[in-house]
């Protein structure tokens, strides 16, 4: 099932996190984030930008804080645990 941005927009919290990862690189962020519910890791792997030196304009939006206010039902104790388990598996593959 290929997704578009107008699909999340119409079917808000409808689609699972396997359909939205088939997906991913032609969905846009902003929209993701608004529109379904998304787990830490994917938040993680696919939205957090750390890289705030780029001075891209996403570099500024998506942050920790953005994405807790986006995704009510992660915590920011379990959005870093994933972080840092991320990073871990990065550092010792």
């Amino acid at each position: 099932m290929k997704l578009t941005n107008t699909d999340l927009l119409n079917n808000r919290y409808k689609y699972s996190m396997d359909i939205i990862l088939e997906n991913v690189q032609h969905l846009d962020k902003k929209i993701l984030l608004a529109t379904q519910t998304l787990t830490a890791e994917f938040c993680i792997k696919y939205i957090l930008d750390m890289d705030i030196e780029s001075g891209s304009e996403d570099s500024y939006i998506f942050d920790v804080c953005y994405i807790l206010t986006k995704q009510k039902h992660i915590t920011e104790k379990e959005l870093m645990e994933c972080e840092n388990g991320l990073i871990w598996k990065y550092i010792n593959p």
